[in-house]
């Protein structure tokens, strides 16, 4: 049985708690005055620190795992919510946000510099798929997919391993030899490639792995595709845990 969000929830905060002595929770946040306005952000000893006051109704939030205990009340009158690269955003946050019309974005870098689109190098094994409608849709959600064809699944995935190691980049193979394509790609170290089996299964496939690589069956319904790779890619680009970071970072 599939997770559903609240459980997938609970359990990345119990994982987290066990990790870190319950760190997780206390991670750094800004609070927001009512309107959603950022007004201060909590530096690393747990100080106040002074901040550049966010756009009306936009939410800033600097920790590295975004659960809705994180943001408790923070998203009352919120337009947008603005989360480091690389944060962890549970599938219990993005359906909240999805239910109260909000954006999510992800700030690259230090103050200021604004956001940078995740890159989805797609390499396609497969002669009738289609990138172009998948590429438009992906867009919307500040998503550039770039897509290669080829004939070699071996050389895709060596392709896609290289790529995958660049800022603001993951990956996703498109192919009907989906399990020759997921042995292929974890072969090589620091990828951690999943198999697209449905949304809620790639959201939490992903945060339990950081994964940087999905494997997509090439058959797969257009609108089903779309909604795992979102789900792939909404958290952007994740680091791999800590506990299996010996083994698979």
């Amino acid at each position: 049985m599939t997770p559903s969000p609240a459980e997938i929830e609970r359990i990345v905060r119990e994982v987290l708690a066990v990790l870190e002595g319950g760190a997780a929770d206390q991670a750094p946040f800004p609070r927001s005055a009512p309107d959603g306005t950022s007004v201060s952000r909590l530096a690393a000893d747990g100080t106040s620190a002074p901040t550049t006051p966010a756009p009306p109704g936009e939410v800033i939030v600097q920790a590295r795992v975004i659960t809705l205990a994180v943001l408790g009340d923070r998203l009352a009158s919120a337009r947008r919510l603005v989360v480091p690269a690389g944060a962890v955003v549970t599938p219990a946050v993005r359906d909240e946000l999805q239910r109260r019309n909000i954006t999510l974005g992800f700030a690259t870098g230090g103050e200021g510099e604004g956001e940078r689109p995740l890159r989805l190098l797609t390499h396609l094994v497969a002669r009738r798929f289609e990138p172009a409608p998948l590429a438009s849709a992906l867009e919307k959600s500040g998503i550039v997919l770039e897509p290669h064809r080829s004939e070699c699944l071996i050389a895709s995935t060596d392709a896609l391993a290289e790529e995958v190691k660049k800022p603001g980049s993951l990956g996703l193979l498109v192919t009907r030899h989906t399990a020759a394509g997921l042995c292929l790609t974890n072969r090589h170290a620091g990828v951690r490639a999943i198999y697209a089996c449905s949304p809620s299964g790639v959201a939490a496939g992903a945060e339990a792995v950081g994964a940087n690589v999905l494997v997509a069956h090439a058959a797969a319904p257009f609108f089903e595709l779309k909604q795992m790779v979102l789900a792939f890619a909404r958290g952007g680009v994740k680091p791999c845990p800590a506990v299996f970071r010996e083994r698979l970072g």
